[in-house]
């Protein structure tokens, strides 16, 4: 009995994935599922697949975006809130297509950062369909605060 309970379970599951709306769901800008990577990070919307880590004077995202035109793309930090919006514009006019897979599609990709940045120093750059930004670390706005001990 126990193996057609999990039969159906992998059933269940395979059939979630072949459902176009599980696909468009991935895909969609207004969804707002969050994940987080570690405490204090936050992220929404799954594409473009990031990753974040620290140096030790900056934080570094590099999030993946083959065939993504610098001009189709707008990176802004606010609030220690990372956003990364874009548009694949593969719909090509006057072409007559026999598969046309990749649609166009807007995306929003926001991730809380865990330490405050130096916005007028932010670099960023893409290579090979990866874009980099780095972001130096702002130390004068991490502040430490006492914890007094009161035993009365």
């Amino acid at each position: 009995m126990m193996e057609i309970d999990k039969l159906k379970k992998w059933a269940d599951n395979a059939q979630k994935f072949q459902s176009e709306e599980f696909w468009n769901n991935i895909f969609d800008t207004q969804n707002k599922n969050s994940t987080s990577g570690s405490p204090g990070t936050m992220v929404t919307e799954l594409f473009p697949k990031c990753d974040l880590y620290e140096t030790d004077t900056e934080l570094v995202v590099e999030a993946e975006i083959p065939g993504l035109l610098k001009e189709n793309l707008h990176i802004c930090i606010h609030h220690q809130l990372l956003s990364i919006t874009g548009e694949f514009k593969t719909l090509k006019q006057n072409r007559k297509y026999f598969i046309k897979e990749r649609p166009n599609r807007k995306f929003k990709k926001e991730i809380s950062l865990p330490y405050p940045v130096i916005i007028q120093q932010v670099k960023s750059e893409i290579r090979y369909g990866i874009l980099s930004i780095k972001m130096p670390i702002n130390k004068e706005d991490i502040e430490n605060i006492p914890i007094n001990f009161n035993q009365s």
